[in-house]
């Protein structure tokens, strides 16, 4: 049996393709490999901070 590297409650059969520029992807890759994370969960992460944001800016 294979254990899933998602959280509890993520749909794993729903990706989001995502486009990014090569300086974007560069950045991220960076990023997530300082965070010892996968580039999936950091784009995840970040995409969930921008949901914050936004949410309070309203």
């Amino acid at each position: 049996m294979s254990r899933s590297n998602l959280p509890k409650g993520i749909a794993s059969k729903n990706p989001i393709p995502m486009r990014l520029s090569v300086d974007e992807r560069t950045q991220l890759e960076t990023i997530a490999a300082k965070e010892s994370r996968s580039i999936s969960a950091m784009a995840r992460l970040i995409f969930l901070a921008g949901m914050k944001y936004f949410s309070i800016q309203g």
